[in-house]
């Protein structure tokens, strides 16, 4: 019997190709989430560090002037902060999509797989099916030969 092909196995290769490609995409996504989330925490701290300023400006009595440019550089952080925070969201949102496309492509993998392994266990029943005939014919012709043998 010949050697065992799965009918579809370059569309198999294809699909796990396109997965490992969705994979790395979400592996991309989740890496510029990390790194914004990253950059959230550093204005927070930088937040915190400014508001600490402004107290010891208040207590060592400063101009106005001077306060009101902390203040406004306090205020565009608080801007910058809620743009990262919208961002963070943005990214979340696109993370979630590429998932349901790695699950999408998972599936199609798991499709194909089932289908092959049930190929060859088709495969394995013929091979068996094939065997026993052989054996049966042999088995058969060796009564043959020593029916004819006696005579």
């Amino acid at each position: 019997m010949k050697k065992f092909v799965f009918t579809l196995q370059r569309l198999k290769e294809f699909r796990e190709q396109t997965l490992d490609t969705e994979k790395g995409t979400l592996a991309e996504l989740r890496s510029d989430l990390a790194r914004l989330e990253a950059e959230l925490e550093d204005i927070l701290a930088e937040l915190a560090a400014l508001n600490r300023r402004l107290v010891e400006m208040y207590e060592e009595g400063t101009t106005v002037n001077d306060i009101s440019v902390h203040k406004r550089y306090i205020n565009a952080k608080h801007q910058e902060l809620h743009m990262k925070r919208h961002q963070i969201l943005m990214q979340n949102r696109k993370i979630e999509q590429q998932l349901n496309v790695v699950i999408e492509a998972t599936k199609e993998v798991s499709k194909l797989e089932k289908l092959e392994e049930h190929q060859i266990e088709e495969y394995k029943a013929a091979e068996l099916k094939e065997n026993e005939q052989f054996i049966e014919e042999f088995v058969s012709n060796s009564d043959w030969r020593k029916a004819h043998a006696n005579q």
